[in-house]
């Protein structure tokens, strides 16, 4: 049976990269389909993600290797992206965007409780952060001369989505919620992740950091009741 983005227990084991690369790339692969508009970007997306699975690192990146996988011509890679650099930044980035329309699309029809939620929420991004090597994080951090904002936009969008499922859901609507004070919070906890990937913190990928995350999430919305 073919596991899910949230089937992992997080809580007792070190995350599988493998294991969830498997998983999450034909979500993302579905969403892109769903909200990229361009095909060629879409081609070039995907043919990163199947070349990162395979290499784990930056060599499996090569230029060439990408346009081939594509079926695009060197010209279009280079018209829509002008560098290997500047595509592996907007792919970074746009595969961030694309977690969060993964996450609302798994929130759709659920009812859970505060802390089903919190559990749910940790799941997905926890798990999406340990799909994308560290290697790839840290050379986009230090090619790039972006604040935390700027090199996440995807963060804006997140707060809404998180806010209207706690106002729909019947266990979580009593909840008062302030949307720029959890956009805040959400900023701050994906904060938390970014620095321990930059920094290679030895803790990243066990238990430790997604029962951190988990319970940040949860005592910030405690606070909300």
């Amino acid at each position: 049976m073919s596991l899910a983005i949230t089937d992992f227990d997080f809580q007792t084991q070190s995350a599988d990269p493998d294991a969830l690369i498997a998983v999450w790339m034909p979500e993302i692969e579905a969403a892109a389909e769903t909200h990229v508009p361009d095909d060629r970007f879409v081609a070039f997306l995907t043919a990163a993600m199947r070349l990162t699975a395979r290499s784990k690192s930056l060599s499996g990146l090569n230029v060439n290797k990408l346009i081939e996988a594509a079926g695009y011509s060197r010209s279009t890679f280079f018209r829509l992206f002008e560098g290997q650099t500047g595509f592996l930044l907007k792919g970074y980035q746009l595969t961030c965007l694309l977690s969060t329309k993964v996450y609302a699309k798994h929130l759709v029809g659920q009812e859970l409780s505060l802390d089903e939620f919190c559990a749910f929420t940790a799941d997905v991004f926890y798990g999406a952060n340990c799909t994308i090597p560290h290697e790839i994080l840290q050379m986009l951090w230090r090619e790039h001369n972006l604040t935390h904002q700027q090199f996440h936009p995807h963060l804006t969008g997140l707060a809404p989505i998180v806010k209207d499922y706690l106002a729909q859901n019947p266990q979580t609507q009593h909840l008062e919620i302030d949307e720029d004070e959890l956009g805040g919070v959400l900023s701050n906890l994906d904060l938390v992740i970014l620095n321990a990937r930059l920094e290679d913190d030895e803790q990243w990928g066990t238990p430790f950091y997604y029962t951190k995350l988990r319970k940040m999430l949860k005592g910030y919305l405690v606070t909300c009741e």
